[in-house]
């Protein structure tokens, strides 16, 4: 199977943390969209035109960051990262669409103007001041006492955690956001995990990523 996409994508890299927990890394192939993001063979694999998208060993493709990480978490082996347990899979993936549905939408503005864009300075403080605060806030309701956002084991939720908490810290500085605010379960929650090698290595693989197209300069 191979894997469509590159780490500077959220949604693609959770993904490749989720195999990193499992120690399936070596199983996939990786690579950009075939033909570059306008090709035919691009939007013939994802309709929207995004990335990531996992090509099965049939040639069919599966699309949704969250989909393929649950996809592959029963396809291959490994440590599992969707929880067995019926609660805590329940917690994890409430974690991940909430961030995917509402942080995702409120971090916007942002996005637009660190990547070339615009927004308003009434976008910029509403998305600060009340939008982002409040998902967050959404998200920690589900977050449990363990080490890891749901129990003591990395999964699913921590997979969507990290990978959108890279561009957390990078970012939101730059718009007046630095920290969690009180917000006291995510902080503690980042303040156990953050120096954690698994967390490292993923944002280590964003900012190589980044760099590599945007020449880790904001524009």
């Amino acid at each position: 199977m191979k894997l469509v996409g590159e780490s500077v994508s959220p949604y693609f890299e959770r993904v490749m943390i989720g195999l990193d927990i499992k120690g399936m890394m070596d199983k996939l192939d990786y690579s950009m969209p075939e033909g570059g993001f306008k090709s035919d063979a691009h939007w013939q694999a994802h309709p929207l035109g995004k990335i990531p998208y996992l090509v099965r060993d049939d040639g069919s493709t599966l699309t949704e960051g969250q989909v393929i990480l649950e996809y592959l978490d029963r396809q291959l082996g490994g440590h599992p990262v969707t929880p067995t347990d019926f609660e805590a899979a329940t917690n994890a993936r409430a974690i991940a669409r909430i961030l995917d549905l509402y942080y995702a939408e409120a971090v916007r503005p942002m996005g637009r103007v660190a990547f070339g864009g615009t927004a308003t300075d009434e976008e910029i403080a509403k998305a600060r001041d009340e939008d982002i605060p409040k998902a967050l806030a959404y998200a920690s309701k589900y977050m449990g006492d363990g080490k890891c956002a749901v129990s003591d084991d990395w999964t699913i939720a921590d997979c969507a955690l990290i990978s959108h908490l890279y561009w957390y810290g990078a970012l939101m500085p730059r718009f007046g956001l630095d920290g969690f605010g009180d917000n006291k379960k995510l902080a503690d929650y980042w303040d156990r995990v953050k120096d954690d090698p698994l967390v490292t290595r993923s944002f280590e693989r964003t900012k190589k990523a980044y760099e590599k197209f945007f020449g880790g300069k904001n524009k």
